[in-house]
């Protein structure tokens, strides 16, 4: 369209005229901008710049009213955030406790057995040692029975020993417990009650009738 609307304008040009045209470019470019298509496209320009302005101050300001929303949602991102690790944390040392709350009642647990199984042991070399005073049992029979229940009864009191003595280490490292601030119940002896043994009323009760 710009091409035809052109050579509309230079069709009744000369030969001389075409070649003063081509070679004044000042001239050849006022020619080009005064073309319909050409005024339209430049005339738009303008209009698309200001749109493109309104759009990007538009988002601009959209941008400057969410800020707030934004920070805000920061600040609550890192307080949850905050609070989860706090979480993780009580989480990790309740479990602590719990494992060796859990550890302590298994050592309880093996330190009773091994005390029983020693005592079932002992029993049983009395037993031996009876049946042997009976003459119910030969004597090399006796020394190597009463000397087998003997030592595994001595071996198991010093297994339950060893594990009541870490028991105990263990309860006196553990932190005391906090004092209860419970009120007591009063007792008849220095508790802020009477002592009321021993007591007779001056006023005894008189016969009603």
């Amino acid at each position: 369209m710009c091409v035809n609307s052109l050579m509309s304008s230079v069709r009744n040009y000369t030969d001389d005229q075409l070649q003063v045209l081509l070679n004044d470019d000042a001239r050849l470019n006022i020619m080009v901008d005064n073309l319909p298509q050409v005024r339209r496209k430049v005339t738009a320009l303008p209009a698309d710049k200001d749109m493109k302005l309104a759009q990007s101050k538009s988002m601009a300001e959209c941008n400057l009213s969410m800020e707030p929303k934004l920070n805000e949602a920061k600040s609550r991102l890192q307080s949850t955030y905050t609070e989860a690790v706090k979480a993780k944390q009580d989480v990790e040392t309740l479990k602590s406790k719990l494992d060796s709350l859990s550890e302590n009642r298994s050592l309880d647990t093996v330190a009773a057995l091994l005390q029983a199984a020693a005592r079932e042991a002992e029993d049983q070399s009395d037993d031996i040692a009876d049946k042997f005073m009976n003459g119910d049992v030969e004597i090399e029979d006796f020394v190597k029975k009463f000397q087998e229940k003997r030592v595994l009864s001595h071996m198991r009191k010093v297994k339950s020993d060893k594990l009541m003595t870490i028991l105990r280490d263990q309860q006196y490292a553990a932190p005391p417990p906090a004092p209860s601030h419970a009120t007591p119940y009063p007792s008849a002896m220095g508790s802020g009650y009477p002592n009321l043994a021993g007591y007779r009323n001056p006023y005894p009760a008189q016969n009603r009738f």
